[in-house]
Order: structure tokens, then sequence, then C-alpha cells
């Protein structure tokens, strides 16, 4: 049994460490792709090009959810791993680890400002982290590292940060031609024009801010998340014509997009009862308000700025309707959850 025990070892061993000695690319679907990406020219923000004992392998950006690279230090990896499970202040701890080290590979560098850059965003966007500061890792990322695949994440992730800020052109440009609008995908265009509706919305710029919705609604394409960002659309398009004095169509187009749809998506819910919320504001009932803004503080709040937004209305709402308790109960929340939010800093 003992010598058994040691040839399974022995058998083993080489599987292990040639894992460790080839880049993995892991993928949407399927099993990761293993190889070499070459220097200089592995990487652009739309393709991966993987070296194989059989032939280069080009693979399309929109369909990678990660590399693992060859030698990176552990510090990276687990880095990566508490990003996944949206740890993100552990994640910043592990990478910080390596300040001050040598990494040799381009590519391993990159990764590692990419991921201490990315934490620095999503906390100044939950937990009231510096978003200056975060901005500006992420800007020196995409200077140093114009190719990466990670550069139109790092493009909205920009503009989601400027959004939080209330820097709603800046916000545009980031999600625009020469950010996450200049993908080659479908999909990303469609998600880069709704982000920008939002922007043009924070402007109060709602005519444009249609066009851009309307350019998602009618788009031809079907995949699920296709279909989901038209219904993201919807929601915009509906919160324009009321900004526009049409609240009753906006009313049923709301409507029907709640009946239609799977309250399982919990961000589509949230900005339906949201926007429900804006069109009884402009139709001054606020009981009506509160209960459209409750549905996303009780069902929704998921979605952090859907749920920072309701919780801003509320705020004021409770006051307007004698609840003085609960509009300091959602005013708190707001300040300890959501000290990032734009909706924070609006009080």
């Amino acid at each position: 049994m003992r010598q058994i025990g040691i040839t399974i070892a022995l058998w083993l061993v080489p599987a292990v460490l040639f894992a460790q000695r080839e880049d993995q690319v892991f993928l949407t679907k399927g099993a990761p792709a293993r190889g070499n990406i070459p220097a200089e020219t592995g990487m652009t923000p739309d393709k991966v090009i993987l070296e194989t004992n059989v032939s280069p392998r080009q693979i399309e950006v929109s369909e990678i959810v990660r590399i693992t690279f060859k030698d990176e230090p552990t510090e990276l990896n687990a880095g990566r791993n508490q990003v996944i499970q949206k740890n993100y202040n552990q994640a910043l701890t592990d990478l910080k680890k390596l300040d001050g080290q040598k990494i040799e590979r381009a590519y391993v560098r990159q990764d590692v400002e990419f991921y201490k850059a990315l934490c620095l965003c999503r906390l100044a966007l939950s937990e009231g982290g510096d978003k200056k500061a975060a901005a500006e890792a992420m800007r020196a990322f995409v200077s140093k590292a114009p190719k990466s695949y990670h550069f139109y994440e790092a493009a909205e992730l920009l503009g989601d940060v400027a959004m939080a800020s209330g820097n709603y052109a800046d916000a545009a440009k980031y999600y625009g031609p020469v950010g996450l609008a200049a993908a080659p995908w479908a999909d990303y265009q469609m998600r880069a024009n709704n982000a920008s509706g939002r922007a043009l919305v924070g402007e109060k710029q709602f005519d444009q801010a249609l066009e851009k919705f309307k350019a998602v609604a009618s788009s031809e394409l079907a995949t699920p998340e296709a279909v989901r960002q038209k219904n993201l659309a919807h929601v915009g398009r509906a919160v324009c014509l009321a900004e526009t004095g049409k609240v009753e169509e906006a009313m049923t187009l709301l409507q029907d997009l709640i009946n239609k749809n799977d309250p399982q998506d919990v961000v589509l819910f949230a900005r339906l009862y949201n926007a429900q919320g804006r069109c009884y504001l402009k139709q001054n009932k606020p009981k009506d308000a509160v209960m459209a803004y409750l549905h996303t503080d009780v069902l929704f709040y998921a979605d952090a700025d859907a749920h920072a937004e309701a919780l801003f209305h509320l705020s004021k709402l409770w006051g307007n309707i004698n609840k003085s308790d609960r509009a300091v109960a959602a005013r708190n929340t707001l300040r300890e959850r959501y000290a990032g939010s734009v909706w924070a800093g609006l009080e």
C-alpha cells in the first residue's frame, strides 16, 4: 500500500508543477485554457493570445473571467480570490504585502496594480473610501497598461466612481467611445449606453439620455444579458419620460415591466421601484412614493447604488409624513452603509 501511495504521489507531482508553470485563462464556459501569454504581444483590451503546444489561440476578453499567471506570487492569487468573493478590504491587505517587492513579469505587475485599484474603487463606492485616490489609482493603471485585458472593466469602474462623485460629465466620458463603449461586443456597448444614459440623467439632459436608452432598447441582440440590458434601458426611458412631463406614460411602462419580469433580478427591480417612486414624487404623492422606495429598501437592497438612492428619498419622505424616527433611521443607514455614494453627499 505504501508503495502504491508513493507511486500515485510521484504521478501527481508533475501535473501540479506543470499547472504552476503555465498561464491559465478561466473562461465563462468550459475548462480553463492553459499555455503561455507572450510578452508585449499577448494582450490587448479585446483579446488575449495564448501559446499552446498545438497552436496560438486567440481568446476574446468578453469570454474571460480571470487569468492566473505562472510563477505569480501567492499574495496576488489570494487577493484576486478575495476580490471574487467581494472581500475588498482583505484583498487589499493581501495585495499590499507585495509593496516594495520586485516583480519581473509585466503582466503580473499589472494585475497587482489593477486589483489594488479595483479594491479602492469598490470601497469608495460602498464604504466611503477616498474616491479621488481610487480614481487616481485606476487612471495610473490604465496609463501604465493601456493594452491590459482589464481595460474595459477599468473604464467602467472609473465611470462608476465619477458617478458616485457627482461628476457626470467625466462618467459619460469613461462610459463613452474612449472607454467602455469602445468594446467591440454588442452587449458591452448596450451596457455602455445604459451607463451613459444614467450619467446624462444625472446632468438632467433627459432628451440625450433618452436617445441612449432607445439605442439599447432597439438592439437586435436577444441573449439573456441583452434582454436584461433592454429592460434596464426601459427603466431609464421611464425616468426620462417622467422628467419631461409624461408621468402617466412612464408609470404604465414601469408597471408593465414589473408584471412581466422576475423579481429575482434585484438590480432591475430596485431601479424599477426607484423610478416608480420618482414618478409619484412628480405627482406629489409622498405616501405612494414611500411605498415604492420601501420595496427597494426592504426587498431589493442588494443593489448598493439603488438602495442608497431609496434611503436618501426615504430620509426626506418619512419626515414629510410625520415619521421622524424612520427618517432618522434611513439617514443613519445611508451614512453608515453607503458613505461613498453620491446620495450620502446630497443630504
